[in-house]
């Protein structure tokens, strides 16, 4: 005991042994070397000096703050998604109601990371979906669930069953841009197995081709990077802006559609974009003596919070509000029939 006080004495006290040349003071180190003090005080600086942290979303010298994936290995990463629907029709005297309810959980876990990309292994965990129709009558069905005995929603819960707990692997890069996705063929087989007793063969023809339009690499890429991939590849300053605008001039129904996004603040936990986005479109139409005209009005608005740590989704919701105005005229008569609808989107 006498022994080990007497080191931690001398560690914590440097005796004094002399001075050098230019009267600096001169101590035994631990390794028994005579020293000046102050290189000992540079020692205990350096090795006190910790590394700055990795972060996904990084401030740089010109105050702009750029953005890549930073994401561990062997964790998981949710993403549940839900969109709730209301809508409502009016002619001016009679109105009516309908509203729905989709939700899914889908985990990404990160098996590995190599020369700038991630892979992951995604499982589909749960869905489910609810709807009400005009009278108040709901149908719905949920993968935690028993199997439904409606038989439209039992095929609904057969394809979305065979799914759950399926895994296939995507592999992206630091900016999020899906680079390749595969073992979607054991999943397809599994669906339509489940649903091929249920249907007929023209039936079964049609979910066929919806499986395989649905279930591909393009298809796939598309829903996770127009989900996840909220932040341009650019730098951005506080409160920058950057839009996407699309100009729809095919089909009955012509106009623009435009979504501004703004980096809105910057927290050590959370980075805030905040979401403004707005559609317009018009159409007009005239078969055998009837005029049919449309005109539809929409806003979108809502945040999301990034974690800026990682760079995943923390949070999502975004609100869109459309109205849509379609008349009809024929032999000098017209009715306008107003539709409203709402969908609140959620992520996580």
């Amino acid at each position: 005991m006498a022994i080990a006080m007497a080191v931690t004495s001398c560690k914590k006290d440097d005796k004094v042994v002399g001075k050098d040349k230019d009267g600096n003071e001169l101590i035994v180190n631990e390794k028994g070397d005579t020293i000046p003090q102050t290189e000992t005080n540079n020692e205990v600086k350096t090795d006190s000096i910790t590394k700055p942290e990795v972060v996904a979303v990084t401030k740089g010298a010109d105050e702009k703050y750029s953005y890549q994936y930073n994401l561990e290995i062997g964790k998981t990463y949710p993403m549940n998604l839900s969109i709730k629907n209301t809508q409502s029709a009016s002619d001016g005297k009679q109105s009516q109601k309908m509203t729905s309810e989709s939700k899914k959980q889908i985990d990404y876990t990160v098996k590995d990371f190599k020369d700038g990309v991630y892979t992951l292994e995604v499982k589909s965990k749960q869905y489910s979906e609810k709807m009400t129709d005009p009278t108040g009558k709901s149908i719905s069905y949920d993968t935690s669930s028993a199997k439904p005995a409606n038989k439209d929603i039992a095929v609904s819960w057969s394809i979305y069953k065979a799914m759950t707990g399926k895994t296939y692997t995507m592999k992206i890069d630091q900016k999020g841009k899906v680079v390749s996705v595969d073992g979607l063929d054991v999943i397809k087989k599994s669906i339509l197995n489940s649903v091929k007793s249920q249907v007929n063969a023209e039936e079964f023809k049609l979910f066929t081709q919806i499986i395989d339009n649905s279930l591909n690499k393009e298809a796939i890429s598309s829903q996770f990077e127009e989900t996840m991939n909220v932040f341009p590849n650019k730098t951005l300053a506080l409160k920058e802006s950057w839009s996407d605008s699309q100009k729809i001039d095919k089909g009955p129904m012509k106009g623009n559609i435009s979504m501004k996004r703004t980096l809105s603040n910057v927290e050590d936990q959370h980075t805030t974009i905040t979401v403004a986005g707005s559609q317009s479109l018009k159409g007009n139409e005239s078969q055998e003596g009837v005029k049919m005209s449309a005109n539809s009005n929409a806003n979108v608005d809502g945040k999301i919070l990034i974690d800026t740590k990682s760079g995943w989704i923390n949070k999502v919701n975004l609100t869109k509000k459309e109205t849509l105005k379609r008349t009809v005229e024929a032999q000098g008569q017209s009715q306008t029939m107003t539709e409203t609808a709402t969908t609140v989107t959620t992520v996580n």
